[in-house]
């Protein structure tokens, strides 16, 4: 088993919007090329996302964390159970994990498997 490690830094250091029509940098695409075959992976034991490393003062918008995260369970279908075993965030702001476990745990509630 192995632990992946995913440092927002190579995916970009200004993440935004939600849907691939709003750039580059969205947070469907994070979560289709980055977080889904990982966390769909057998063989990863553990995915930790390094937040912080995004530009200094940056700040995340709620449409890419709920697209990032919520859709892993509402489009991927990805039990909250298995995403709770897995996923890690790693932060020094306590809100955006707040935050994501707030998509989390409301997609869970409105798409149950």
């Amino acid at each position: 088993m192995t632990i992946e490690e995913v440092d927002m830094k190579t995916f970009s250091a200004t993440p935004y919007g939600r849907y691939s029509t709003d750039g580059p940098s969205n947070g469907e695409t994070f979560r289709t090329k980055r977080l889904t075959p990982l966390l769909k992976n057998p063989e990863v034991e553990e995915v930790r996302v390094y937040l912080d490393s995004v530009r200094p003062g940056y700040e995340y918008g709620s449409s890419f964390l709920e697209e990032s995260f919520g859709g892993l369970i509402r489009v991927e279908k990805i039990s909250y159970d298995l995403i709770m075993k897995k996923l890690r965030i790693i932060t020094s702001h306590e809100d955006y994990k707040l935050e994501i476990d707030g998509y989390l745990k409301k997609a869970a509630k409105r798409f149950p498997k």
